[in-house]
């Protein structure tokens, strides 16, 4: 009885999302998530350790010549912390649609002496204030599993935008869903195929996420676009 309740609910979610109310669900829970999870934003902060972040900043890291780079759904930033550890002159940005957690990050650079790391609190699709091209990296991590399809496409083209060499994505990746397939609360998508909408000559890698267990075993993939010039 409990497991049909759970597959109704999912049912309705996906309804809800794909169809009616878009993010705005997705976007209050992370947006107020501080409130009803008090320790968050540190347990964010110091979670630097993890195989996936790891994974994710040594992909980002071995590029070459990067000077700038855009995090995509930064949390309290420690993916990008550990991106400085790497690339200590980068212009490292980070937006996430919680106040609470960019407050934690912007506090944790400016007292480590960092002022060529800045934080906007901005929903993911909320990218039109920077300029073209001003990235040599954008990049997302368990972020777009949340984006429902009505919002998704603004939010690459967002990425592709202010990108000029790459997007990466670590994220749920399955080759054929570009309108999206809804799995356990969290949206699948052929990030390939949308990329390729909008950016039809890029080059495509694909990598390991980094995550262990549930659904990142079956669809985690670290999908790499190296955009043409």
């Amino acid at each position: 009885m409990i497991t049909k309740i759970k597959i109704l609910i999912r049912k309705i979610q996906e309804l809800l999302e794909r169809n009616i109310l878009g993010g705005f669900i997705q976007e209050l829970t992370w947006k107020w998530k501080h409130f009803y999870d008090k320790k968050w934003t540190e347990t964010s902060l110091k979670s630097i350790n993890l195989e996936h972040r790891k994974n994710l900043t040594q992909v980002i890291t071995s590029l070459h010549n990067i000077d700038s780079v855009m995090e995509v759904g930064c949390a309290s930033a420690p993916n990008l912390q550990l991106i400085r550890e790497k690339l200590p002159n980068a212009k490292l940005v980070g937006i996430d649609i919680n106040k609470q957690a960019i407050k934690t990050a912007r506090n944790h650079f400016l007292l480590q002496n960092d002022n060529n790391a800045e934080f906007f609190t901005k929903s993911a699709d909320k990218l039109d204030d920077f300029s073209e091209k001003s990235f040599d990296v954008v990049f997302s991590q368990a972020v777009l599993v949340f984006v429902p399809p009505i919002n998704i496409r603004k939010v690459i083209h967002g990425m592709l935008r202010v990108s000029k060499r790459y997007i990466i994505l670590n994220e749920y990746h399955l080759d054929g869903e570009p309108n999206g397939l809804f799995n356990g609360g969290r949206w699948i998508y052929d990030y390939i195929s949308i990329i390729k909408e909008y950016s039809p000559d890029a080059e495509f890698s694909i990598q390991p996420s980094g995550f262990k267990g549930g659904i990142w075993d079956d669809y985690g993939n670290l999908v790499i676009a190296k955009l043409k010039k």
